[in-house]
């Protein structure tokens, strides 16, 4: 029986099997990717792809008019006279799978960039920005109904609030792709969660051009008081609630 090698020796004539082979490396540095073995997104994201196609089952010519009021102001105002209204069922379910999906955006943003709610289970951090977004809304309505009243511009108000959730309601379609493709796809989360962050922002920006149009061409307001308006009502209560939450949470 042949005396046993000390195991330092053995050592020195292992080879590692990670090295001398023709295999290169696709990325240099780690590839971030969100997707994960929790259940509840893969319920949810059904849950949302279901409410879409039962809204497009249902009414598929009202939601192509949803579409192009997106990009026509002139379709805009014919839905608008069609009483599209915003307690009608179409677009109140599309106004929860716009709520439900931007939230779960805003949550995979927040999982990716590492900034507020570290420690807390992810279904509750999804619970929290549908709360945080829905109660933003609800207030953002408010806030313009008490003005609108108390400057005799209901007109103007129902308007422009009614082009802001055809907005609302048309982003959270075309981000439901982005946001499926960010959670099962193979390829890195970079891939489709800057699009989609790009996409928000090209749609608060075109947001914004329907409302001056509205307000300045049609209704003659001048150009001071929009501004106003936009800095105090949109830009900045946007500003503050980010800073809240990342001081806060």
């Amino acid at each position: 029986m042949p005396p046993v090698q000390p195991t330092d020796t053995i050592s020195t004539h292992l080879v590692s099997v990670f090295s001398n082979h023709l295999l290169h490396s696709g990325n240099i540095s780690p590839v971030f990717r969100v997707g994960n073995n929790y259940y509840w997104p893969i319920i949810l994201l059904f849950l949302i792809f279901t409410l879409y196609v039962y809204i497009n089952f249902t009414n598929p010519k009202k939601l192509l008019s949803v579409f192009a009021s997106v990009y026509s102001n002139q379709a805009s105002k014919q839905l608008y006279r069609e009483d599209y209204r915003l307690s009608k069922s179409m677009s109140v379910l599309l106004s929860i799978g716009f709520i439900l999906t931007l939230s779960f955006l805003i949550y995979i943003t927040n999982h990716y960039f590492g900034l507020i709610l570290k420690g807390v289970y992810p279904v509750k951090q999804y619970l929290f920005f549908v709360a945080t977004l829905t109660l933003t809304y609800i207030i953002k309505l408010v806030t313009n109904y008490v003005i609108s009243y108390a400057t005799a511009t209901r007109e103007l108000n129902n308007e422009y609030t009614f082009n802001v959730f055809i907005y609302c309601q048309t982003l959270g379609v075309v981000l439901l792709p982005l946001v499926i493709c960010i959670q099962f796809s193979k390829y890195p989360t970079e891939w489709f969660l800057y699009p989609a962050m790009i996409i928000c922002g090209l749609f608060y920006i075109l947001r914004f051009a329907r409302g001056f149009i509205i307000s300045a061409i049609e209704q003659n307001i001048g150009v001071v008081y929009i501004f106003l308006y936009l800095c105090a009502l949109e830009i900045l209560p946007l500003l503050v609630l980010i800073k809240f939450l990342l001081v806060n949470f």
